[in-house]
């Protein structure tokens, strides 16, 4: 057994040494008393059950310590495994349900496996180590009550397991039932307003209620699994335990076994036999942590984003980009992007439009490497962003999605996620450029001002201005504006979208938007649908 285990498995070998040792010297010393022998005579049982007892109570708290410690070191290498899995499958190739099951596996999956595997080990450990001793006790005193113990122990663990099974797929369905309530509470909660505002609460009233009576039948079964299982194990366990003193109570008729020795052995095989019916707990959280695993490994099969550990012997041009018949699929039999061309050369401008679903915010994510082309290729300065490290890309193309998110922070932090390096002087100087100069000079505490969850709250032109100056303050000579003002109004969005521009006067742009305006602010627009590039047209 591996080194870095020994802090659970040998504690827990001292502990049911003990507690075999503290029961079976207790019934001894109990049979013993009632013969009423000189005192002196007991003098080393009662030493020797302090010193069991002293022992058991120790080595059961190491065991704990050294179960959350493995528990902890085991949780920190399973996030770590998943962060390197996911790593490269993030953002453009998880979709939202996938995102929702990455977080869930940082989080509760995570400690779930590591809190499985760390119990099971110290149960397995408790388990094994008290049937060993408990029957080689046994066997030493009379062979015949050790063998019955033995085959007693083991089906009791057989038992435990059998059941355990049973209980750990009444779970598994609980646990899905349960996701697929949370789904739909959360969905109800965001759409919640629309649904008032039409008076249509009835569609999901009926959906909620025919959910929860799936849970709750799902939970009532597994509680009723869980209790049988207990149940079977603890009659499992006692049925061993007369059959263990039926046998102890034939050999003690026909002399072979003195009194106080027959207690020994009985309270022996209690001290193991309670072991083992305290399996089904034990089971039920190695299960729960077998399931979390499985949830955790199918994030495995989305497709991963491979990319050089650096830049080294790379010379890009900074402020061009271009897709060469991109091809990129997202979903099975669905292509988001088929033999998709477009460029944008040193400080041009370009507008990519078409209807909802054309593939525009993919050929975006293609160009900042966060979906993998299939065909063709996306490339940065002339460069393959295959071909670049996350830092070489994040310094070519600054990036502005449809929604900023503003982190619970200062305005300051807020905007040095462009730069860490910028200076108040920068972060002021690219506010004024982006038209926040007012709103920044009605701030209280001005670069100190928190945003963000708690913080002052900001309109969706302001927060999209933040977002802008964000990508200018990172040096980037090619700006990726996706969509930047879809969640604005028509007339806030025109103006917007044209001091976003005008901001961006000495940078490339390729800019993705509906809005018609645009026109007249770039050199050329795009026109996507179904994924295919469908017109060109230069802009006057």
């Amino acid at each position: 057994m591996k080194r870095r285990y020994a802090p659970v498995w040998l504690p827990g070998l001292l502990g049911g040494a003990s507690a075999i040792g503290l029961l079976s010297t207790s019934g001894w010393l109990i049979a013993r008393a009632s013969e009423r022998p000189p005192v002196l005579s007991l003098c080393v049982a009662i030493g020797a059950i302090q010193a069991f007892s002293l022992g058991r109570g120790l080595a059961r708290y190491f065991q704990r310590l050294g179960v959350h410690g493995l528990s902890l070191d085991k949780l920190g290498r399973i996030r770590l495994d998943l962060f390197d899995l996911l790593e490269p499958r993030v953002p453009g190739n998880t979709p939202g349900g996938q995102q929702a099951a990455a977080l869930s596996g940082l989080v509760s999956d995570a400690e779930a496996v590591a809190e499985g595997f760390a119990k099971g080990l110290g149960a397995a450990t408790d388990v094994a180590a008290s049937i060993l001793l408990g029957t080689l006790l046994a066997t030493v005193i009379e062979p015949r009550v050790g063998l019955v113990l033995l085959t007693g122990s083991l089906a009791v663990v057989a038992v435990a397991w059998v059941l355990s099974q049973l209980a750990a797929k009444a779970e598994a369905d609980t646990a899905r039932e349960r996701a697929i309530l949370a789904s739909l509470v959360s969905e109800t909660v965001r759409s919640s307003r629309e649904l008032v505002a039409y008076g249509r609460e009835d569609l999901v009233e009926e959906r909620m209620r025919e959910a929860h009576r799936r849970s709750a039948s799902a939970a009532t079964r597994a509680a009723l699994a869980t209790g049988l299982a207990r149940a079977g194990t603890i009659a499992a366990a006692g049925g061993t335990l007369l059959a263990v003193l039926a046998t102890g109570l034939a050999a003690s008729s026909s002399g072979r076994l003195p009194g106080p020795v027959l207690a020994a052995v009985a309270f022996a095989a209690l001290a193991v036999l309670d072991q083992g019916a305290s399996l089904p707990s034990a089971l039920a959280v190695t299960a729960a942590g077998r399931a979390a695993r499985r949830r955790i490994d199918e994030l495995s099969k989305l497709p991963a984003i491979r990319e050089p550990l650096s830049n080294e012997g790379f010379l890009a041009a900074p402020g061009t980009a271009a897709l060469e018949a991109a091809e990129v699929t997202l979903a099975p039999g669905a292509a988001a992007l088929q033999g998709a061309s477009l460029s944008v050369g040193d400080r041009g401008r370009v507008a990519v439009t078409g209807p909802s679903g054309a593939g525009k915010t993919t050929a975006v994510h293609a160009l900042l490497h966060f979906v993998e082309c299939s065909g063709g290729r996306a490339t940065l300065g002339g460069v393959d962003v295959k071909e670049l490290a996350r830092p070489g890309i994040a310094g070519l193309a600054g990036w502005l999605p449809d929604e900023t998110h503003l982190f619970a922070a200062s305005l300051r932090d807020n905007l040095r996620i462009g730069r860490a390096t910028a200076t108040d002087a920068d972060c002021v100087t690219v506010l004024e450029r982006v038209g926040l100069s007012p709103w920044y000079a009605s701030l209280p505490e001005a670069l100190d001002t928190r945003l963000g969850a708690g913080g002052r709250p900001v309109s969706g032109g302001e927060g999209q201005r933040i977002g802008m100056a964000r990508a200018l303050l990172s040096g980037a000579r090619l700006l990726l504006l996706d969509e930047p003002t879809a969640r604005l109004d028509p007339a806030t969005s025109a103006q917007v979208l044209s001091e976003l521009l005008g901001a961006a006067r000495d940078r490339s742009v390729l800019v993705v938007t509906h809005e018609p305006g645009v026109v007249d602010l770039v050199d050329e627009v795009v026109t996507l649908a179904g994924g295919r590039v469908v017109a060109r047209c230069a802009a006057s």
